[in-house]
């Protein structure tokens, strides 16, 4: 029952027995206490106690109206909550929001545990948390989405996918990301960087912290024998990258089989030669005989095979040796492993 109404039918009870009473008995009762004297009339004498009980009964039924009022609107603001809280889930962001009823925190702490997986035969009737559901589905089916009002942080998968998706239409946004990049190992670098080294120049690709690396070294390669592009980089900067990443046997021939053409024969004999007697000696030896071979300096690979010990360069000395025979041979698949 609700409180207006208890107070109304408890109102009309107290008159209904007040005049009831009062119809029989009209007279008055004077009722002493120590020195205080009241004098009421008999009705009202019979009204009393329910009177007292009625105002004691009332406080009680407000107190718990109070408290169930409180209780339902906690219900009501946990809920909203909630459906922020999923909201976000949604969009893979761990929102912290505050609940006030056990089982709403219970639920909550429960969903921290889950992963979201959309099924699209499941409907809700819930304009933010269907908006949620669109935008994830387009940003994993490859659109660019602007994010900016919900406020995610910046590793959150679907802004790092988003930002992919935005690196493959536009691939100058690289320099966008390079700037905002603080884990150059994350995937979203990674990619941003080998984006960027694909239009950049030289001089900005050195400005940023990104170890040289054999994927790193053949993009550039490719856009330094590019006739096409203006990709000015010098034979020094070639020899830093290659002892900066390492570079093995068959990293040197590769550079050689291809730079061959790019550059004029004795700066490429100066390049190969300064590898050779360099720290990679034994990685670059059989890409600097090769070169030697190609632009037929036979005299300077018999000096070099002549000064070295019986097992190095066998495939060499096998080639001079069927050269000599009279048999020529096709020495870049002959020195393939």
């Amino acid at each position: 029952m609700g409180i207006k109404r208890y107070v109304v039918l408890t109102t009309i009870y107290v008159l209904a027995v007040g005049l009831y009473v009062y119809s029989f008995i009209n007279g008055e009762y004077t009722l002493n206490i120590s020195k205080v004297s009241i004098t009421l009339p008999v009705a009202i004498w019979i009204l009393v106690p329910t009177i007292l009980l009625f105002i004691a009964s009332f406080f009680h039924i407000s107190y718990y109206s109070f408290r169930d009022f409180l209780h339902n609107r906690a219900l009501k603001k946990d809920f909203e909550n909630y459906k922020n809280l999923f909201g976000s889930k949604i969009l893979s962001q761990n929102a912290k929001l505050n609940f006030k009823t056990d089982w709403f925190k219970f639920v909550a702490k429960t969903l921290g545990l889950t992963e979201f997986k959309e099924n699209k035969e499941i409907q809700i009737d819930d304009e933010k948390i269907n908006e949620h559901r669109q935008i994830r589905e387009k940003i994993e089916s490859g659109e660019v989405v602007d994010l900016k009002k919900y406020r995610l942080s910046n590793d959150n998968p679907l802004v790092v996918k988003n930002k992919l998706n935005r690196l493959k239409e536009e691939p100058k946004y690289a320099s966008v990301i390079l700037k905002e990049c603080k884990d150059i190992e994350s995937e979203l670098c990674k990619k941003a960087y080998f984006e960027f080294i694909k239009y950049a120049s030289f001089s900005e690709i050195k400005k940023l912290d990104f170890p040289p690396s054999k994927d790193m070294f053949r993009v550039l390669m490719e856009r330094y024998l590019d006739d096409n592009d203006k990709f000015d980089m010098q034979l020094s900067e070639i020899e830093e990258l290659l002892m900066k990443f390492k570079a093995n046997r068959e990293d040197y021939l590769e550079l050689a089989y291809e730079i061959k053409s790019k550059l004029e024969p004795d700066a490429l004999i100066a390049l190969f030669e300064k590898l050779y007697n360099s720290d990679a000696h034994e990685e670059v030896a059989d890409a600097y005989l090769y070169v030697l071979y190609e632009l037929q300096m036979i005299d300077r690979i018999r000096e070099i095979l002549e000064n070295s010990d019986d097992n190095e360069f066998i495939k060499f000395k096998t080639i001079l040796f069927l050269r000599d025979h009279g048999k020529n041979i096709d020495c870049r698949l002959f020195l393939k492993e």
